[in-house]
């Protein structure tokens, strides 16, 4: 094996290895969103990580780019996200569970227990809700 080949194959493997996965779980009454943040995307699933079962799904990338929004939980079970900002899609969803709907900055909705804001930048999103009532439960990963 050449030097050049050799360096290829560190730099493939090197590039391959970038693809992190950070998982971070939110809770309310019983009802749980999974959410995986890899590289310029951040899935939403219902209760567990599936691409067969219902996920809300928003893609990014850029300086200017990102989301952020609210989760709902309600005392049925079923978890809105509601967003002004991001380009977000759905797949396999079941509205009686798991939804999302674009809003308006007039529409924003009351921040209650049951409410927790959302964005792409983690840190960013612990510190918003740290100063507001609610009781959704989080577990992020270490390291945010």
């Amino acid at each position: 094996m050449t030097k050049s080949t050799i360096v290829i194959f560190l730099l493939f493997i090197g590039f391959a290895s970038c693809d992190s996965k950070v998982e971070t779980v939110y809770s309310f009454d019983h009802t749980c969103i999974k959410r995986v943040d890899r590289n310029g995307s951040t899935t939403f699933y219902y209760e567990e990580i599936s691409k067969d079962g219902p996920r809300i799904w928003v893609e990014y990338s850029g300086i200017n780019d990102g989301f952020s929004g609210y989760l709902i939980f309600d005392e049925c079970g079923k978890v809105s996200i509601l967003s002004g900002d991001g380009y977000f899609q759905t797949g396999n969803i079941d509205i009686t569970k798991f939804e999302y709907r674009r809003i308006s900055a007039h529409e924003r909705p009351e921040l209650t227990e049951n409410v927790y804001i959302i964005q792409d930048a983690i840190r960013y999103e612990q510190e918003k809700n740290d100063r507001f009532v609610t009781k959704v439960k989080v577990a992020y990963p270490k390291n945010y």
